[in-house]
This record gives structure tokens, sequence and C-alpha cells, in this order.
């Protein structure tokens, strides 16, 4: 979805949304909102359990995510998402793999594309953005 300068307000009941599986299995999301210029972008992601991202990667923007729910964890330095946890990871810095050890639903944030260049996890571009 993007924004149409001629709305004031938009409403989504993101129980009314389909999950839309990703090319990694075990990951799904619900897109909320993007900017079609900038490639910011507002979703919930959600990580079924013992799924989780397989590698180190980086971001070409500064990725936020709140745990709405379950357990996730990066494995490197063991920072663990509960439900209300905020993480914030700067854009360029490197982090992963992780893990959710419980089905995990975050709501992510990006303030621009999501890469900068197509990971290997992901078979294909629509899935890296």
């Amino acid at each position: 979805m993007s924004f149409d300068e001629s709305l004031r307000e938009v409403l989504l009941q993101t129980d009314d949304l389909e999950w839309v599986e990703k090319s990694l299995d075990g990951l799904s999301h619900k897109m909320l909102w993007r900017d079609p210029e900038t490639e910011a972008s507002i979703a919930l992601v959600r990580f079924e359990k013992g799924s989780g991202i397989p590698s180190e990667h980086k971001h070409a923007s500064n990725q936020f995510m709140f745990c709405l729910s379950g357990r996730y964890v990066y494995l490197p330095t063991g920072t663990t998402l509960t439900k209300g946890s905020f993480y914030w990871n700067p854009k360029g810095v490197v982090h992963g793999p992780t893990r959710a050890e419980e089905t995990s639903i975050l709501l992510e944030v990006y303030d621009g594309p999501h890469y900068p260049e197509r990971p290997s996890f992901y078979d294909n571009d629509e899935d890296a953005r």
C-alpha cells in the first residue's frame, strides 16, 4: 500500500488482512504501508517457531521492530525480543542470524529500502522489499 495524498486518514483492520508467505520458510507478513519513492515501509511480520533469518546481513536503512508476541532471538548477541520489546538496528550494522523460540509477531518499520542487495536467503527481489 502506498500513501495517496488525497486521503487524510487510513484505517486498516489487520485481522482482515491475509498473511503473505515469503520465500524464507516460516516467515510471512502483512504489509501495512510502503512509500514507493523512498521504499520506507511498515509491516507486521510473523516468524513461526523455529524459523528465523539464517545468516548475517545488514540493511540499507534503519530497522525498527516492536514485539507484539513471542520470543525472537539474535543468536550471536543473545538480544531477545519479547512482548513489549522495542529494537532498533541502525543502517549498515551487521546482525543475525536469528531464531524464533516461539511464534513471534513483530511490527517492523524501515525508514528506507530494506537491503543494499538481495540477501541469499530470499529467492526473489519482491521478498527482499
